[in-house]
C-alpha cells in the first residue's frame, strides 16, 4: 500500500493546505484527498510542485508499506 505523508510534512513545516494551494496552484480538493490518503493516482506535476515547495524527495511524500 502507498501511504501519503503530506499531512506529516504540513505539520513539520508548519504550513497549511491553503498556503500550499496559493503558492503552487495545486487545488485544495487534490490536497485534501492526498492528506486523507484517498488519492488513487498521483500526477507527476503535482508531486514535482510539492517536492519543490517542501524541498524534499518523492520518498518524503510517499511511502510503500506491505499490506
Amino acid at each position: 500500500m502507498i501511504v501519503n505523508k503530506l499531512d506529516d510534512l504540513i505539520w513539520q513545516y508548519r504550513t497549511t493546505a491553503k498556503d500550499i494551494h496559493i503558492k503552487t496552484g495545486i487545488s485544495e480538493a487534490t490536497l485534501s484527498n492526498m492528506r486523507s490518503n484517498s488519492t488513487t493516482r498521483y500526477d507527476a506535476k503535482t508531486l514535482d510542485l510539492l517536492c519543490k515547495y517542501f524541498n524534499c524527495k518523492v520518498s518524503d511524500l510517499l511511502e510503500f508499506t506491505p499490506d
